[in-house]
């Protein structure tokens, strides 16, 4: 756990400095060329970075250990953290809307656009390879915080190909592109609000497991020597946290000891499957 807490700190760090490159590079080119697509890329590396920050100072509140207060841990931090980011992003499409609009009734010739076009190439190259990295970090540790983070990163890659494309075509005079690019980018950063909502929502109201997970806890514990059955099956995913807590039926003829020996290899078999699940198991005598 100390282990993935240093990795998703580190995808915390490296997603905020990349933001702030990119915001003062986007700044640069905006400035030169007056271009409506150049400045929704440059609100989304705004968004960006205020959702970094919240990004770390969530994670690092997550990844607290459990105190008196909060007994069941801080994980849920994540999960506000993801609602706090939605709401950033949605300030964003909707401050860029109000600025597309206008551009659509009156389109307006570009300049600096060789420089412009340089710049959203590098931050293309620059945004592909968090990405790369902040997957790899969320596969590893299971964090939402960082998943959320990488998924609107995903939408930048989209979005800077796509400013890519309206700056060539505003070099070769065709000027109303520009602002239908920064349409379609809000429509992405809509898009994007709608799924970190749903999953920050899920960790806030306690959704159970995945239906195929669920499946192999099931399947452990029913292929588990000595167990009889088992009922009132419960399971919860907070954060990187799963929570998961069961009647456990077994012989009631049998030692305690026994029986202690049979629930504690199938807490550990249930632990090889979710490292990071609490698990809490009630023996019941049948």
């Amino acid at each position: 756990m100390i282990e993935n807490g240093h990795l998703i700190k580190r995808a915390a760090m490296a997603s905020m400095l990349t933001a702030t490159v990119l915001l003062l590079a986007k700044a640069a080119a905006w400035t030169a060329s007056d271009s409506a697509s150049v400045l929704s890329s440059l609100l989304d590396s705004m968004m960006d970075i205020a959702a970094s920050v919240i990004n770390f100072f969530a994670i690092r509140y997550a990844l607290m250990p459990a105190d008196d207060d909060h007994p069941f841990g801080h994980t849920k931090a994540e999960g506000l953290a993801a609602l706090m980011q939605s709401a950033f992003i949605l300030g964003s499409a909707v401050m860029l809307l109000l600025h597309v609009v206008e551009r659509l009734v009156k389109p307006q010739a570009l300049t600096a656009i060789p420089e412009s076009i340089g710049v959203m190439i590098f931050s293309t190259v620059a945004t592909v390879a968090l990405v790369a990295y902040q997957r790899w970090v969320a596969r590893k540790t299971g964090s939402l915080a960082v998943k959320a983070d990488s998924a609107h990163y995903v939408g930048d890659i989209l979005t800077s190909a796509a400013v890519v494309v309206a700056l060539v075509a505003a070099y070769w005079q065709v000027y109303w592109l520009d602002p239908v690019i920064a349409l379609l980018i809000a429509a992405v950063l809509l898009y994007s609000v709608v799924g970190i909502i749903r999953e920050a929502l899920a960790v806030l109201m306690d959704k159970a497991l995945e239906p195929e997970d669920e499946a192999d806890l099931i399947r452990i514990i029913e292929d588990s020597q000595g167990v009889r059955g088992y009922h009132d099956l419960r399971t919860r995913q907070s954060g990187v946290v799963q929570f998961i807590q069961f009647h456990l039926e077994l012989d009631g003829g049998q030692t305690l000891r026994s029986a202690h020996d049979i629930g504690d290899a199938l807490e550990k078999r249930i632990r090889l499957r979710f490292p990071k699940a609490e698990v809490i198991v009630h023996h019941d005598p049948v």
